[in-house]
């Protein structure tokens, strides 16, 4: 049996923890063994499991979070756009097919609109040009300047990128211009047809990162701090400890 909490400590990705001096985040075996059993894809799906009982504020916060702490600047300025980052959630599946954009809520279809809230607050930003430095984000070509609405912006990208699944273009999608690939080419705002996960990066801005640091993570953090999943030797899911902090 192996007790996992869902936050270590402030700033950590969920139910990770990180050992003195070490670089990089670990997670115990057992629980490595539960995202085997095809129960469930991600981290984030083991927590829906228990999310799915309370509010959705509570499943939306813990949306921002993920989302923020996957693309933050700790090891990386700027990250691919792939299904690292877009995580379908088999929880919320009703079928082998899900969709971003369907009539009725799904817990991807929430996920993609709190990402359009973090753009839409100036958290994030994308981009789809890339130079030597690999720790800078902000282009003149960036999402946020390519429209006079950012909201317009956010709408156009979401449609042509999320909705169409070019996050997770493979090889025989590829586009070949004048001897070039244009799925691993930088890209222009004006050429969805040839947006990829390859092409076209996130980035959390300054902004973003301040509200992380002083506002999300210990927002976060104390509230999950109690709580912790019980897990057996085979990866099953015995019970959940503790609660929410309201």
């Amino acid at each position: 049996m192996k007790r996992i909490k869902v936050i270590y400590a402030m700033g950590n990705p969920i139910f990770s923890y990180k050992e003195k001096d070490d670089i990089g985040y670990k997670s115990y075996e057992n629980l490595s063994k539960v995202l085997n059993n095809k129960s469930y894809f991600s981290e984030m799906d083991l927590l829906l499991e228990y999310l799915r009982y309370t509010t959705k504020t509570d499943i939306l916060l813990a949306f921002e979070y993920l989302l923020l702490k996957l693309i933050d600047d700790e090891f990386f300025a700027r990250h691919e756009i792939d299904a690292n980052i877009i995580q379908f959630y088999n929880i919320g599946s009703l079928n082998n097919t899900p969709s971003l954009n369907t009539p009725k809520p799904t817990y991807i279809s929430e996920y993609i609109n709190v990402l359009g809230q973090l753009f839409l607050a100036g958290y994030i930003d994308f981009g789809s040009y890339c130079d030597e430095d690999r720790n800078k984000i902000d282009y003149p070509s960036n999402l946020s300047y390519y429209k006079e609405d950012k909201y317009q912006a956010w709408i156009y990208f979401r449609d042509n990128f999320f909705y169409k699944e070019r996050f997770e273009r493979n090889l025989n999608d590829d586009v070949i211009v004048d001897g070039c690939s244009t799925m691993f080419s930088p890209t222009s705002w004006d050429t969805p047809q040839y947006w990829s996960q390859y092409n076209i990066w996130v980035a959390t801005t300054p902004k973003g990162t301040k509200y992380f640091k002083e506002i999300l993570a210990p927002k976060f953090y104390n509230k999950y701090k109690d709580l912790e999943v019980e897990i057996d030797d085979k990866g099953n899911i015995i019970r959940w400890i503790g609660e929410i902090n309201r």
